[in-house]
């Protein structure tokens, strides 16, 4: 089976500061130019990846990101971005109609809650972008990671939902965000925070699978159910294949223009294909950017349940959108 995603880091650079990410803190790499993105995503067609979410850092600091998302767009991919709208109100015109699923990050209903967490004062450049991406005929999904900080106070965010007329989609915090924040992440009182939002709020969806996965505890490295290289392909904003993955990679080999060879004959990937899910770090993950993808491999109640959630949110978001 073809690997069904590109996870596309076109730069680390961020303009914000949240708590529950380091992203922002590392010094960011060299940037490859345009013409290698266009070059790497011919090779991502030609393996047979579907759909590219391009992806930071924050994606709209590219200057290119217009000419980068018109070359996916060219070559059949749905993309998506999931932005902090800092710079969206700059670049919503150029950026308009190229983008399939466009998320702005939210982290709570209010002013206070939402700059506390992001680190700089943008909730009402986010409220603002959502009006104008309206405007252009754009439906922006408010993306909003559930933490062991505001998992009690779910039900602010579904009422900005609302209020806004714009689809919520709830993340729950994975494994990773607890490598940067000693705080760990309930789960039993998490899930059913979620649950308890979702149904009293038209507005907000959630994966099924993914709280099942957490309730289970995540990846079990005896019998993985993770598909990191199988599923999904990570390249850094340095021309770099990650494996397994970008949050927890072992290793970053430099594409130089080979990436379909790099793929399909390397001896490293091909190790790290039969190693995905079974590393030491991989015990207990629950990255959705790579388990997400993984669940659509291998017929289990986790491919039920994803499968279950996409067919929700699709007439969920058809119908919601009906109404505003």
């Amino acid at each position: 089976m073809a690997p069904l995603v590109a996870n596309y880091y076109l730069t680390y650079r961020c303009n914000a500061r949240c708590h529950f990410c380091n992203i922002w803190a590392l010094e960011p790499p060299a940037e490859a130019d345009l013409a290698t993105i266009e070059h790497n995503l011919k090779d991502l067609r030609r393996l047979g990846v579907k759909y590219i979410d391009f992806t930071g850092g924050e994606p709209l600091l590219r200057t290119d990101a217009p000419e980068v998302y018109q070359a996916a767009k060219k070559l059949g991919f749905y993309t998506s971005m999931t932005t902090n709208t800092i710079l969206y109100q700059q670049k919503a015109k150029s950026m308009q109609g190229l983008v399939d699923f466009l998320n702005f990050s939210l982290d709570g209903g209010d002013a206070e809650t939402h700059d506390q967490s992001r680190g700089v004062r943008i909730f009402d450049t986010l409220i603002k972008s959502v009006e104008l991406a309206h405007s252009l005929g754009e439906n922006p999904v408010l993306n909003h990671t559930v933490t062991a900080q505001n998992y009690g106070r779910i039900d602010e965010v579904g009422e900005l939902g609302q209020k806004l007329g714009a689809r919520v989609w709830l993340n729950p915090a994975f494994t990773a965000y607890e490598h940067y924040n000693s705080k760990k992440n309930p789960t039993t009182e998490m899930i059913e925070a979620i649950k308890s939002s979702a149904s009293k709020y038209s507005c907000i969806g959630y994966n099924r699978a993914a709280l099942a996965f957490i309730a289970d505890g995540g990846n079990d490295t005896s019998n993985p159910r993770c598909k990191a290289v199988d599923a999904v392909i990570a390249i850094s904003p340095d021309d770099k294949l990650l494996l397994p993955c970008y949050h927890f990679a072992q290793d970053g080999v430099a594409i130089e223009g080979k990436l379909y060879d790099l793929y399909k004959e390397s001896e490293k990937v091909e190790s790290y294909r039969q190693s995905q899910g079974k590393l030491s770090v991989c015990e207990g993950c629950t990255v959705w950017c790579y388990l997400i993808p993984s669940f659509f491999m291998g017929i289990d109640k986790y491919w039920w349940l994803n499968g279950l959630s996409n067919a929700e949110e699709f007439f969920a978001r058809k119908k919601f959108l009906q109404t505003v």
